[in-house]
């Protein structure tokens, strides 16, 4: 199956069957026209901007292609192969506001008490309450719950993506003065080096074990987090929760999954190499396997992180941390912010706690999850005066709206995050071509991740009920094939997931036609192939110049 032969791109597009020269030049000709008169038209009106050009382009380009090609009997779907499903749709890269609920009304996050049903104290979610939030361990693929679909769909690849699990909080998130120490003595990060080569001598497997020295004066930088622990760092209970993922995910998957089969890839965040000692591990028992590789891009332009450099992304963020309600939200937080600040101990000036609730986010969160007291004063006049569970469950709501409004609520989501995610989502569409050409024996792959990756790619699927993805939050896409025709199915937190955009809602069972969705994440992207290498706009889309408005 040729990927390129059900999705638009940017600003190439390919064609069914086999036409002469003169219709390919008629069609992008009017197509050129039409695009360029209804951008000569906005910059009249002195309506545009950057984001507002590249998503009117974007919406236009489909849309004119389906019409013209509709017009001239070219459907995206009409000499197709038989296995690309001869159904006619039309490609639709607009961006759909998720459905409203408690986290999107400012009013509601500001006034609720307790969060919404959920879990900020334990990893364990009973198997009754089995799908709610848990913020700790997030709800994900295992076979109690698993959805699965008639007998009729053959399961051919899954490509697995998450959140690493439960960990010690960030460094900079740390408060001035941490009275607690966060000790790691019962594990054991191994670092060191073995040459691949037949012959070479052998390595003897090395771990840090941390001490502190009485001849050592110096205090470790920054002050706050003490202990022998690393900020970050997997905890035990985030080893035993990785575990435990992977024998979920092997109990619906394990047909797929083998030494041969699997494939595995992390950050460049130790974190996500600690998450995966422990994942493969029931993934792959030791009887079967005693290393394996994983894969890691260089961390300067790493797409699961992502860490590729990306500056409309930067700039379409930054927007929407600048937006009206942005502001609203802390100014509304000046009171919270105070109460905080003076049982932490954090300075007001300290600015990378108070443009959001990150900073306090993490740092409660961690401590509540691994059964741990909220903070105490260990300032004067403020002595022994902790943050209430009221306090920390507010910071909770405020987090939640802050991760919707960035990555999901607002306009420029959508852009922001396939600009900055859209390499991965190359390689995704990638994988899943390969598969269904039979180009490949790999049946089974696995990303470790971190919010960022999580928040981004639910962007780009338009999830219909955005949450911040708490620890170990999965997303699932499996590829189906019921012959003739090949499907994808997309689950987040172990269920279908529920997207807003028409081009990613499935049939009942949540089977997604291949060309459409490989149409929409490969019209997003501008996915092509030349010269029999896939290609796409992700680097030029970075690079657009940015323009303001007036």
């Amino acid at each position: 199956m040729d990927v390129t032969q059900h999705q638009p791109g940017r600003r190439r597009h390919v064609f069914y069957g086999f036409w002469g020269f003169s219709t390919l030049f008629l069609v992008l000709g009017l197509s050129t026209v039409l695009i360029i008169g209804l951008l000569v038209q906005l910059l009249n009106q002195d309506l545009i901007s950057t984001t507002d050009m590249m998503q009117s382009t974007l919406s236009s380009a489909a849309s004119l292609t389906a019409i013209l090609l509709a017009r001239l009997g070219l459907s995206h779907a009409s000499n197709a192969p038989e296995s690309l499903e001869s159904e006619d749709f039309e490609i639709d890269l607009s961006w759909y506001p998720p459905k409203p609920s408690s986290i999107t009304n400012l009013t509601t996050v500001f006034n609720s008490t307790g969060v919404w049903g959920f879990i900020f104290n334990t990893s364990h979610t009973p198997d009754s309450q089995y799908g709610t939030y848990n913020w700790c361990n997030m709800p994900h693929v295992r076979a109690k719950e698993y959805p699965r679909p008639p007998s009729e769909y053959e399961l051919l690849y899954v490509e697995v993506i998450h959140r690493h699990h439960l960990r010690t909080p960030y460094s900079s998130n740390s408060f001035p003065v941490e009275p607690h120490p966060w000790n790691c003595n019962n594990i054991a990060i191994y670092s060191y080096s073995s040459p691949l080569t037949p012959g070479s001598p052998p390595s003897i497997p090395g771990y840090h074990s941390p001490f502190t020295s009485p001849l050592n004066p110096f205090p470790p930088s920054p002050l706050g987090l003490q202990g022998t622990c690393n900020f970050p760092q997997i905890t035990t209970q985030g080893l035993s929760d990785s575990y435990q993922h992977g024998l979920d995910l092997l109990s619906v998957y394990s047909p797929l999954i083998s030494p041969t089969s699997a494939e595995f890839r992390i950050t460049n965040n130790p974190i996500t190499s600690q998450v995966a000692g422990a994942l493969i591990s029931a993934l792959l028992p030791p009887k079967t396997t005693t290393t394996t590789p994983l894969l890691i891009q260089n961390k300067e332009i790493d797409s699961l992180e992502p860490k590729y450099p990306c500056p409309l992304s930067h700039h379409l963020f930054s927007q929407i941390q600048s937006t009206p309600q942005w502001k609203s939200h802390l100014q509304l937080s000046k009171e919270i912010l105070t109460q905080l600040d003076i049982i932490s101990g954090v300075p007001p000036s300290d600015t990378s706690f108070h443009i959001s609730f990150d900073h306090y986010f993490d740092n409660l969160s961690s401590k509540q999850c691994h059964s741990r007291p909220l903070p105490c004063s260990v300032h004067s006049p403020h002595n022994n005066k902790c943050i209430p569970q009221h306090l920390a469950d507010t910071v909770y709501r405020l987090g939640q709206w802050e991760y919707h409004h960035t990555y999901r609520s607002s306009k420029q989501s959508l852009q922001a995050s396939v600009a900055s995610y859209g390499v991965w989502i190359a390689e995704l569409l990638s994988h899943i071509s390969s598969v269904t050409k039979e180009e490949t024996k790999v049946r089974y792959r696995h990303n470790i991740a971190h919010d960022g990756s999580i928040s981004r790619l639910l962007g780009v699927l338009q999830v219909d009920d955005m949450h911040w993805p708490g620890m170990g939050s999965e997303i699932v896409f499996e590829v189906y094939k019921q012959q003739p025709k090949h499907f994808v199915r997309v689950l987040y937190g172990g269920q279908v997931l529920k997207s807003s955009s028409p081009m990613l809602k499935g049939n009942t069972k949540g089977m997604i036609p291949l060309q459409q969705i490989m149409g929409y994440l490969g019209g997003l992207i501008g996915l092509r192939e030349k010269d029999g290498k896939m290609m796409h706009d992700i680097k030029e889309m970075c690079n657009t110049p940015i323009t303001y408005n007036k």
